[in-house]
């Protein structure tokens, strides 16, 4: 698939090219990924025009985004096919991007590639490397290469309403009724837009955010099919991007949440916590990425629930693994001051092209084992479930 997509698009740009009037035949790039990660490689297919003869060994390419750019050595690839017109480079990018990144040959005519560095979920803020003016070098005696992170809010790396936590519809078995369904809604908002008047005024209301989710235990198989539980999670945080140097966390957020069931009576379950969730994010080979955030939590208000701290505890412990177009592992572990635990564990892949950047149509596994599937039944163990279904955010 990928090679046929390339050809298209070399076809295209081909035949578009004379139109414009641009009759010297250009070398053409293309990725074979879309993705592009800080010390990762990055595998080029190269055409060269046909009135070169020879292939070099070595061909350099700029890289350009989020104020930075560089140029990288591409080598000709071991593994490479032999061909007349095309051949497969690599590079190592030494720097790190944040959002659209422009690729194009260094002293040759070649088209121009646009590729994707994201972040956990290409979250809307980035890092931006400012150099320090004259007179700061000469005051403060720090030499012409330190640079100053500078945290904004970018409107082009995700749109105001954006995916938030995974959103599913899974099915399996219980012992009760014989089958039942797990499904979750999520969203966050931003309301004050980076371009907006109010956050003009004051940029730091740009990376304020409004969460919510809504997780429901659907009894399929039993009568009248009812609704076993839902959990209804609307919450107020703030996130912006840490240093991601020497063990920092790559972002932070910090915020308060509110869960409730919506019933009453002795079925009623509401709590109140404050939270902080600090994020690493680790690159690995392949344009796979690992992905570290656990969730510290304060309980503010848990009437209903007084010892849910023993089955829930003060901390979700969150990992994230794989590429974001092809397979994803998620964990999630809780163990309670009581010594009761729970995990999660989701397995997705993709069934389409990703819409955008953790959004499309994904086969879904879910296994969940121990206590508080539900916040009715926080001090409950149902057993492990296994369920099997759709997401189309992960």
């Amino acid at each position: 698939m990928i090679k046929l997509k390339f050809f298209i698009a070399v076809s295209i740009i081909v035949g578009i090219l004379p139109a414009y009037g641009w009759t010297a035949e250009p070398w053409l790039i293309a990725s074979q990924s879309e993705v592009i990660n800080f010390g990762q490689k990055i595998t080029f297919d190269i055409v060269k025009p046909q009135d070169v003869s020879d292939w070099p060994e070595v061909l350099k390419v700029k890289l350009s985004g989020n104020g930075s750019s560089e140029e990288i050595e591409l080598s000709l690839a071991k593994s490479s096919a032999t061909s007349a017109l095309r051949r497969t480079y690599v590079g190592v990018a030494s720097k790190k991007y944040v959002g659209i990144v422009r690729a194009e040959l260094v002293a040759l005519s070649s088209n121009r590639l646009v590729m994707l560095a994201p972040r956990e979920d290409a979250g809307s803020m980035q890092v931006t490397e400012v150099a320090p003016s004259t007179s700061s070098v000469e005051s403060t005696g720090n030499p012409p290469n330190n640079r100053t992170a500078v945290i904004i809010a970018n409107p082009g790396d995700e749109p105001a309403l954006s995916a938030y936590e995974p959103m599913y519809f899974v099915v399996g078995k219980n012992s009760e009724s014989g089958i039942d369904s797990r499904f979750q809604l999520s969203f966050k908002y931003r309301p004050f837009d980076p371009e907006g008047s109010v956050a003009g005024f004051l940029p730091p209301l740009s990376n304020l955010y409004f969460g919510y989710t809504q997780t429901t235990l659907w009894d399929i198989g039993g009568n009248s099919s009812p609704f076993k539980d839902t959990s209804y999670r609307p919450s107020l945080f703030y996130r912006w991007v840490g240093s991601g140097r020497n063990f920092m966390p790559d972002e932070w957020r910090v915020g308060a949440e509110h869960e409730s069931n919506g019933q009453s009576g002795e079925a009623s379950r509401s709590l109140n916590t404050a939270f902080i969730r600090p994020t690493w994010n680790f690159d690995m080979a392949d344009g796979r990425r690992l992905s570290f955030f656990p969730k510290f939590q304060q309980y503010l208000n848990k009437n209903e629930n007084a010892d849910i701290q023993s089955y829930r505890g003060y901390v979700d412990w969150q990992l994230r693994y794989g590429r974001e177009d092809g397979l994803i592992l998620a964990g999630l572990y809780r163990l309670g001051t009581g010594g009761y635990s729970a995990g999660q564990l989701d397995i997705s892949y993709p069934m389409s092209d990703r819409i955008f950047a953790r959004t499309g149509a994904f086969l879904h596994l879910q296994l969940l084992s121990g206590y508080g599937e539900t916040l009715l039944d926080f001090n409950k163990n149902n057993g492990t479930q296994v369920r099997l279904g759709l997401s189309i955010a992960r």
